[in-house]
């Protein structure tokens, strides 16, 4: 997928520091932008309030696969399935 983004009114200073940063990598200042976009984007964390969330939810979700661990450890799908429809 090829897609064009324009910059405009980049400050000289900023465009200046691109070229040197895209020289030092040997690549064009073009490819030193696409990787410091990329990059940004990838390392970027979520808000402090959305992490706690994402925190609590993976805390409750590891006590229930312990849970599920304990329980059904070592048995196959269709004895878990038989124990949870209550089948004899």
């Amino acid at each position: 997928m090829s897609s064009t983004l324009t910059i405009r009114n980049l400050d000289d200073g900023v465009k200046q520091k691109l070229r040197l940063r895209a020289a030092s990598h040997q690549r064009s200042m073009e490819a030193e932008a696409r990787d410091i976009l990329a990059k940004s984007l990838i390392e970027e964390q979520p808000p402090a309030e959305q992490q706690s969330e994402i925190d609590e939810r993976r805390r409750r979700l590891r006590a229930v696969v312990g849970i599920w661990e304990n329980r059904y450890q070592g048995k196959s799908t269709d004895q878990i399935m038989k124990e949870l429809r209550e089948d004899d």
